[in-house]
């Protein structure tokens, strides 16, 4: 990981030598570098690429404009106050310049950090009052506290960097990576490498491999991967998954199978997908259709037989046809659906996009 650590030239001398701190202790784990001016800050954006950006201390315009620009070039953001969001602070000058900072950039820039990190439970508590953020993390100050060490201080906000790095990794991951997913779900669906009916492509970064295990551990399609790895016979890199927490999206919730949401009982395959789409329209209304429910439904087309005709004009009765067919394009994008096994053709217009982009977001901090 790379990090770039920015404070005020004329922050506290707490603040610079916490930064110091930090940046010696985690030596092993990361690539640390700091920035005490906006010009400086900027050109270390303008030349390399970083994971992430350390923001301490708050109201600063500078750090507003340079949290800005990282967001923007795929840098994520985390925050560190240093106290000055307590209350007590707050009140310092607050309708001629706490207020107005306050509506112009400081409230937006902490509900867009990915992390908030706090140095006390009395700071903890005053930072859920304000909920600008509810990602925040307590991780007591060496230089201001003997209840920890320097070197744990930097192991634990090691350990907050990784778990920002391992949260919605579908946009961190190459278009390699990805079209890799595709092969290994349809490896994995349909048990068959020849059924690939191209190149496979490999991952050569370990990074990358952390990434897409993040991401189907996420989505729920680990099982799936899992096995098209066996089947493909690929020596991937071994990631304890459990061991690799992420950031959630607020109210996020993990997806319910739609097994569980539909249930077993129907006389006829046909009717099983007519409740299938049903319930597919109503995830994607409210923006909750994900990955997993994706790699159900193919492997259900691939696995049971329908009555095409029968089913095409079932859904054209109760005005599902279109939505069905916006499915199947979605479905062969991302796990390799073959047409051969499409009850209807697949359809790629506005809201087939419009429903891949929430697919693609739905992790998204």
């Amino acid at each position: 990981m790379r990090i770039l650590h920015y404070y005020a030239s004329n922050a506290s001398e707490n603040i610079a030598e916490y930064v110091k701190t930090l940046c010696e202790e985690m030596r092993t784990d990361a690539e640390n570098e700091s920035a005490t001016t906006v010009q400086e800050a900027l050109q270390s954006l303008r030349d390399r690429h970083y994971d992430l950006l350390h923001i301490h201390g708050c109201w600063l315009y500078a750090a507003n404009r340079i949290a800005r620009r990282a967001l923007q070039l795929g840098t994520r953001v985390v925050v560190t106050p240093h106290g000055q969001l307590e209350p007590w602070i707050m009140k310092q000058r607050y309708w001629k310049e706490k207020l107005p900072k306050q509506l112009l950039f400081q409230r937006s820039l902490i509900h867009k950090a990915y992390a908030v990190i706090v140095q006390g439970k009395m700071e903890e508590e005053c930072l859920r009052k304000l909920d600008w953020n509810r990602r925040i993390v307590i991780i007591r100050n060496s230089l201001i506290t003997n209840t920890t060490t320097a070197q744990e201080m930097a192991r634990q906000q090691a350990q907050v960097y990784r778990k920002i790095m391992d949260s919605n990794t579908w946009e961190l991951m190459t278009d390699s990576t990805k079209r890799t997913l595709r092969q290994l779900l349809k490896v994995g669906i349909t048990g068959d490498e020849r059924w690939l009916g191209e190149s496979y492509v490999t991952i050569s970064d370990n990074n990358q491999w952390r990434m897409l295990y993040c991401y189907v551990h996420q989505e729920q399609v680990s099982e799936t991967v899992r096995r098209g790895l066996q089947v493909l016979r690929i020596d991937a890199p071994d990631f304890d998954i459990q061991q690799m927490p992420s950031f959630k999206p607020d109210g996020y919730e993990p997806s319910k199978t739609i097994e569980e949401a539909i249930g077993m009982q129907y006389a006829t395959e046909n009717d099983r997908l007519m409740s299938t789409f049903r319930h597919l329209r109503r995830l994607a209304l409210h923006k909750r259709l994900t990955l997993s429910h994706l790699v159900e439904l193919d492997k259900e087309l691939r696995n049971h037989d329908t009555a095409e005709d029968q089913l095409c004009d079932a859904l054209k009765e109760r005005h599902l046809y279109k939505f069905a067919r916006r499915i199947m394009q979605l479905t062969y994008d991302l796990t390799g659906l073959d047409e051969g096994h499409m009850p209807m053709p697949p359809l790629e217009d506005r809201l087939t996009r419009h429903m891949r982009k929430h697919i693609d977001n739905h992790l998204k901090i």
